[in-house]
Formats: structure tokens, C-alpha cells, sequence
């Protein structure tokens, strides 16, 4: 069997990441800002002026793992999946 090559894309810094991080936040923060402490822009596009994979990571904080059923519960509602 061949090997596939997976293709891994690193950019120059994009000033848009930012933006994109606050309207991702902004909408999950509307199905469960209720059930969190804060959602947090992580990984590499979260560094000012380093280029990196153009994916959007972020980390939902919460107080405890008691709330995390409804959040995927409500996640799931929308889309997500666990």
C-alpha cells in the first residue's frame, strides 16, 4: 500500500486571525456562556507575527467537569460534535 503525504500549510501571520477568534467566540459564548468561565484563543495563530497553520484553536474554559454534558449537549444542537 503507498503512503499518503499529508500536505501541511503554514502562512505568513494574518492580522485577521484575531477577528475570526472573536466571531468564533462571540457565537459559542451565545450557546454557553451561561455554562463557562471564558473561551481563550491558544495555539499558534494566537502568537502575533508567527506564521502558522491557518486553523483557529481555542480552549472553553469551565469550572468544572459537572457542566460539561450540557455543553456538548447544546454544542451538539448546533452542529458540534463531541
Amino acid at each position: 500500500m503507498a503512503e499518503r503525504t499529508r500536505v501541511i500549510e503554514v502562512v505568513p501571520y494574518d492580522p485577521a486571525w484575531k477577528e475570526q477568534f472573536q466571531q468564533i467566540k462571540n457565537m459559542i459564548e451565545g450557546f454557553i456562556g451561561d455554562l463557562i468561565l471564558g473561551i481563550e484563543h491558544v495555539g499558534s495563530t494566537s502568537v502575533e507575527g508567527l506564521p502558522a497553520k491557518p486553523i483557529i484553536d481555542l480552549d472553553v474554559v469551565m469550572e468544572d467537569y459537572s457542566v460539561l454534558p450540557a455543553i456538548v449537549e447544546r454544542l451538539a444542537k448546533e452542529g458540534f460534535k463531541h
